[in-house]
């Protein structure tokens, strides 16, 4: 099949500037490439030609301000069998116009309406161009359906995950490495324990609750430090109000609070490697962080909020601890004081973790898995 994958306009692919639908397509789109004929679409970016064949993928890039209708000349031009849109429903209606015999996808990482604002009358009309609707939780199928009914037959959870090779669980001998360069670049005792959070500094992920638990874990749990990285915006160090909150509560705390600020895309690994549990304390409803499929592949306990779809990955399984109480800092001290004072515990966490996503969530299973749906409403189309 000629296949074409339409990444959203925030950011171009591959994630030079970070992204985790950019992330995504970057990693299935070459695994698809060795069965398929694939041209992936997205925004330029200075790093990037506007044009090359890598990875048996054909990457052609246009500028943010005309992005779309480009998209949608290539589309009209290229004969393409099966198109994949990321997170844009709005541009269904268009590309069934551009291709009415091809098959669209589109694949939602958001919530309609809640983080996607859209009408709702053109929201209803686009979805049902679609041909299937993948979502990354079950969290935003459900809420798609609810507010979409008809559409539930042509709804399908797909997990992401991560590329296990890119990720050295922390007790390996490259995640050692990585362990001590990283500690030692930021003046981290190797007798600290370590908590992590990776994300946006904006006040919906929640970063500002683990400074507040870290007031009593300091005086509970001894020689224990949080790392921060992040900034506000992809690849943007720019100060904001919120910041400046974070880094005036961390000056409480003396020197036990360390802020990174950007960290680029292929350096994360290093940062899991160097810490002891992560942290998610995202307070909005969460369509499904991947942070989470990586704190596992570095083999990281997880400590998450039960927002959103994130709490799915861990259901019935040792390799989180869900915080219910999400707006409460001492619920976060609560559950982070006995992972602290028991390594073993949390060890086992993180090998349980490391074990999931070995078998479950990686991207050699995301593309399977879409290969079988390419193939199922294909054959059902034909019919």
């Amino acid at each position: 099949m000629k296949i074409a994958f339409i990444c959203s306009d925030r950011g171009p692919c591959p994630p030079v500037k970070g992204g985790a639908i950019q992330l995504l397509i970057s990693k299935i789109a070459p695994l698809i490439a060795r069965s398929h004929d694939v041209t992936v679409f997205s925004i330029t970016d200075p790093a990037l030609p506007v044009h090359e064949k890598s990875g048996g993928v054909t990457w052609i890039r246009f500028d943010r301000s005309v992005f779309f209708p480009h998209v949608c000349e290539s589309i009209r031009a290229g004969a393409f069998d099966l198109i994949q849109v990321y997170n844009r429903p709005g541009w269904l209606a268009e590309l069934r116009q551009a291709a009415p015999d091809a098959r669209l996808f589109l694949s939602l990482h958001n919530l309609i309406y809640d983080t996607l604002k859209m009408d709702r009358h053109l929201a209803a009309g686009c979805l049902q161009e679609a041909d299937q609707v993948l979502t990354v939780s079950r969290f935003v199928a459900e809420d798609t359906v609810a507010k979409f009914p008809g559409l539930e037959e042509k709804t399908h959870v797909l997990y992401t995950g991560v590329d296990t090779n890119e990720y050295a669980p922390v007790w390996s001998e490259k995640g050692k490495e990585w362990r001590n360069q990283i500690r030692a670049r930021y003046q981290i005792a190797g007798d600290e324990r370590v908590l992590l959070f990776v994300g946006r500094l904006v006040s919906e992920k929640g970063c500002h609750l683990i400074l507040e638990a870290m007031k009593e874990l300091s005086e509970t749990s001894g020689r224990v430090r949080l790392l921060i990285v992040g900034s506000k915006w992809y690849a943007d160090d720019a100060p904001s109000g919120y910041i400046e909150k974070l880094k005036q509560a961390a000056d409480e705390l003396e020197e036990r609070v360390v802020f990174t600020s950007y960290v680029p895309v292929e350096e994360i690994p290093k940062y899991f490697a160097a810490s002891d549990i992560f942290i998610c304390p995202s307070q909005w409803k969460e369509p499904l962080a991947r942070v989470h499929y990586e704190a596992m592949a570095a083999g990281l306990p997880v400590v998450t909020t039960a927002r959103g779809g994130n709490p799915e990955l861990f259901l019935n399984d040792g390799a989180a601890k869900i915080i219910r109480r999400y707006k409460d800092p001492r619920a976060f001290a609560q559950v982070l004081n006995p992972l602290l004072a028991d390594p073993d515990l949390a060890d086992q966490m993180g090998r349980a973790g490391r074990s999931k996503v070995e078998e479950i969530y990686n991207f050699q299973r995301v593309a399977d898995e879409l290969e079988t749906l390419y193939q199922t409403v294909t054959r059902q189309a034909e019919k």
